[in-house]
């Protein structure tokens, strides 16, 4: 990183960290990483809070193993701090209660830290562009992580520079976990795994932008999708094209397959269906013998999202059968679930947000799937508590766009409001 990019400001003045922001922002924003291979970001975060009095955890080499369908093998361990690491993501966690005197209060903050295989714009009315931190490697940070990201470092450092004022809080630690592969509904699976949700108590999440504009805060959306993401690969028998009777066709039954899924989309329902990232390589006087797609399904209804993988798995297996000698591999890849409130956090949002003097959009559907939802859910499990809260900010195009952007004044009402939820905790 280049340090004269970033300095770590003057936490009693807003303009000094809210330049700082912007300015960790961009830094961000010019190296996206897409999920579980979020390495160079890993380094820069890690950089950035290795010399603040917080613990660094990273993720298990067990966690690798244990979900290897989800997470790409690394050519090597990459090491931080002298430990190697097989699986981006870590957490930082700052102790308290030194002499265990608290009653057991552990808050955390999560960020996710990906960004998405889409080329950036390099038109110049794309602000990024226009100032040259635009992405050119081929993916970019078009959902806002690198917000998320600049937000939670930022509050971790001020964490650290009062830590003698949040000894007196009521809680025995902090915690900020910075999620890899978020996009496609991994990453979260991986964090639960690694144990980092071990001692957590109550948990906070939140995302800039998706339609609330700038200056308003959600303290308690709705409307969450269960997302179901998965892969499909389809094996069939090459042959040459002039005796397509000595082969078996795969890209026959994929085409005829996804045909039929995406028949089932139903809006009216809250049913969606997408596939995408097909690839059937080989010869055009060559039958096709495999075939790869990755799909995604949605439902408003949790209980739906079961009922529509089986109608998927039933499609391809009716498929197959429909070409003798052609088979499958249908591999789940990631899932989002629904997120239920805790009333008694969203209220601190709220109250947090209207000191701030912030506005409050009380209503809000998210009609979007988060894996947020799976660490908040595995927290309510435990009689635990979890919030999902959300940033107003203006949009340059949509999100998953490759013109997005959003506005930067956002990021210090996010900040200042992770900052009072903190204090909130103080006596």
């Amino acid at each position: 990183m280049n340090k004269n990019l970033f300095s770590l400001p003057d936490f009693t003045n807003n303009d000094s960290v809210f330049k700082e922001l912007i300015a960790l922002r961009r830094i961000l924003h010019r190296m996206p990483e897409t999920g579980f291979h979020e390495w160079k970001t890993m380094e820069l975060l890690i950089d950035l809070i290795k010399d603040t009095q917080g613990t660094i955890t990273f993720m298990p080499q067990e966690t690798a193993q244990h979900l290897c369908t989800l997470i790409p093998k690394a050519d090597k361990p990459h090491k931080f701090l002298g430990t190697d690491v097989s699986v981006t993501g870590f957490k930082l966690t700052f102790n308290l209660d030194p002499q265990n005197k608290k009653v057991k209060k552990h808050l955390a903050i999560r960020s996710d830290i990906d960004g998405l295989s889409i080329p950036e714009s390099s038109d110049p009315r794309h602000l990024p562009a226009k100032l040259g931190f635009n992405a050119v490697n081929g993916a970019m940070h078009a959902c806002g992580h690198d917000g998320h990201m600049a937000i939670a470092i930022m509050s971790a450092l001020w964490v650290n520079a009062n830590l003698s004022l949040l000894y007196e809080s009521d809680l025995s630690a902090i915690s900020f976990i910075f999620q890899p592969a978020e996009e496609g509904c991994r990453g979260a699976l991986a964090v639960i795994d690694s144990g980092f949700l071990q001692d957590i108590d109550l948990i906070y999440c939140y995302h800039l932008g998706l339609g609330v504009p700038s200056g308003y805060i959600v303290p308690c959306p709705s409307d969450f999708l269960a997302s179901c993401k998965f892969t499909l690969e389809v094996f069939g028998k090459k042959s040459h094209a002039g005796h397509p009777e000595l082969g078996i066709n795969a890209l026959k039954v994929t085409a005829s397959f996804i045909e039929k899924a995406l028949s089932l989309l139903d809006l009216k329902k809250g049913l969606y269906v997408n596939m995408s990232n097909l690839h059937c390589e080989g010869a055009c006087n060559v039958i096709p013998d495999h075939c790869f797609l990755e799909g995604e399904i949605r439902v408003l209804d949790e209980e739906n999202l079961d009922l529509l993988y089986s109608q998927i798995e039933q499609i391809i297996a009716n498929e197959s059968k429909t070409v003798p000698g052609s088979y499958y591999q249908l591999l789940k890849k990631g899932v989002g679930l629904g997120i239920k409130q805790d009333e008694k956090l969203c209220k601190k949002v709220e109250k947090a947000a209207l000191k701030l003097k912030l506005n409050i959009m009380p209503e809000f559907k998210f009609n979007a799937s988060e894996d947020a939802s799976q660490l908040i859910r595995h927290l309510q499990k435990q009689g635990k508590l979890g919030c999902y809260f959300m940033i107003g900010s203006d949009i340059a195009n949509s999100h998953h766009n490759s013109s997005f952007d959003f506005d930067e004044k956002s990021l210090i009402n996010g900040f200042n409001v992770i900052k009072e939820l903190i204090l909130s905790e103080l006596p």
